[in-house]
């Protein structure tokens, strides 16, 4: 009984410990009645819920006046700064935000990286949340610092959301830009391109762990490539 008591006391404090990071404990102080209830309510069970909730009754200050300069910050707990930063930099172009760039990476324990970029608004914390959950990963804590968020991120499932190539031979055609395909189980692949393309092939082949394994280039005009 004492240690379910504990757990119980130990959940919902680091509950509210969240909510404080996130919007003060001035506004925490003005709201924590409607918050609690509504938390009690709607049965919040983890950061997802909880954000959710301050972010639908406007608790989360997220938009600006006018354009101004940001730079959330990116904590990776299992720290693979490679692979992270892929699926990091792959979650913001799908939420929209194309034009960023590092400002500073430290790779000292977990690998944090922090980014600038010009936006009306903050990132949007659930929409990140859900994003980031389709590659595997889960934030696992956000706080809000000097006018910036922080966001803690656990990637131990960390995925590329990759086709699969058949266990035969398989032409692509027409391919263009970036691709990337899951081998594993493949024995052999045909890549092909239209006669009117000018095709310098350019394949890597990584781990789990987005380690480059091998590299094939060709420096002359391709039409279609054979690999193991």
């Amino acid at each position: 009984m004492c240690i379910i008591f504990f757990l119980i006391i130990t959940l919902s404090f680091a509950k509210f410990k969240t909510i404080i990071n996130l919007i003060g404990e001035k506004k925490y102080n003005e709201y924590h009645g409607l918050i609690q209830t509504l938390i009690k309510d709607q049965n919040a069970t983890d950061i997802t819920d909880v954000i959710t909730i301050l972010k639908e009754n406007g608790l989360i200050e997220l938009f600006f006046d006018k354009p101004k300069i940001i730079h959330p910050k990116f904590v990776f707990l299992n720290n693979n700064p490679i692979f992270n930063t892929k699926t990091l930099y792959n979650s913001l172009n799908n939420l929209g935000y194309y034009y960023f760039y590092p400002v500073k990476i430290q790779k000292d324990g977990n690998y944090s990286i922090t980014l600038e970029l010009q936006s009306t608004h903050h990132i949007d914390p659930v929409n990140l949340i859900n994003e980031m959950k389709t590659s595997g990963c889960n934030i696992t804590d956000i706080t809000y610092n000097h006018g910036n968020y922080e966001y803690e991120i656990d990637c131990k499932n960390e995925k590329i959301n990759a086709p699969s190539i058949p266990d035969k031979l398989k032409a692509f055609l027409n391919v263009k830009g970036e691709y990337y395909f899951d081998t594993n189980g493949t024995k052999a692949a045909i890549i092909s391109t239209s006669k009117y393309d000018n095709w310098h092939p350019y394949i890597v082949f990584y781990d789990k762990n987005l380690n480059i394994v091998n590299l094939i280039a060709k420096k002359n005009r391709q039409k279609s490539i054979k690999i193991k």
